[in-house]
C-alpha cells in the first residue's frame, strides 16, 4: 500500500468517524442540519483541494498523456517483471521435480517392477 492510498484511508475513515460522531452527539434538529452543512463544505473543499494537486502533479509530469504514459509503462514493467519472475518459478520447480523422480527411481527397488 502507497502512502497516497494510506492518506485515503486515512481521509475516508476521519470522514467516517466524524459522520458517525456528529450522528450519535446529542443536538437539536436545527444544530445537526448546521454541522452536516459544514462538514460537506469542509469535505468539498478536501476534495477541490485534492483535485487542484492532482492537476498540478498531472501537468509536472507533462499533461495528461505524459502522466497516462508513465503509469501505463511502470504497468507494463511490473507487469512484464511478474510474468517472469513466475515463469521462472515455474521452470524451477519443474527442473527439482524431475530431479526428485529421477533421484526416487534411480533408489527404488527393482522387484516391485519400476524401471
Amino acid at each position: 500500500m502507497n502512502t497516497s492510498e494510506k492518506f485515503l484511508y486515512l481521509i475516508a475513515g476521519t470522514g467516517i468517524g466524524a459522520a458517525l460522531g456528529i450522528l450519535f452527539a446529542p443536538r437539536s434538529g436545527q444544530e445537526m442540519r448546521n454541522t452536516l452543512a459544514t462538514q460537506a463544505q469542509r469535505g468539498v473543499d478536501l476534495i477541490s483541494e485534492k483535485v487542484g494537486e492532482g492537476k498540478k502533479f498531472v501537468q509536472e509530469q507533462g499533461g495528461t498523456t505524459g502522466a497516462v504514459r508513465n503509469i501505463v509503462d511502470r504497468g507494463k514493467r511490473t507487469f512484464n517483471e511478474s510474468v517472469e519472475s513466475v515463469k521462472n518459478r515455474f521452470n524451477e520447480s519443474v527442473e527439482a521435480g524431475t530431479s526428485e523422480y529421477q533421484a526416487q527411481r534411480t533408489t527404488m527397488p527393482r522387484e516391485r517392477g519400476i524401471h
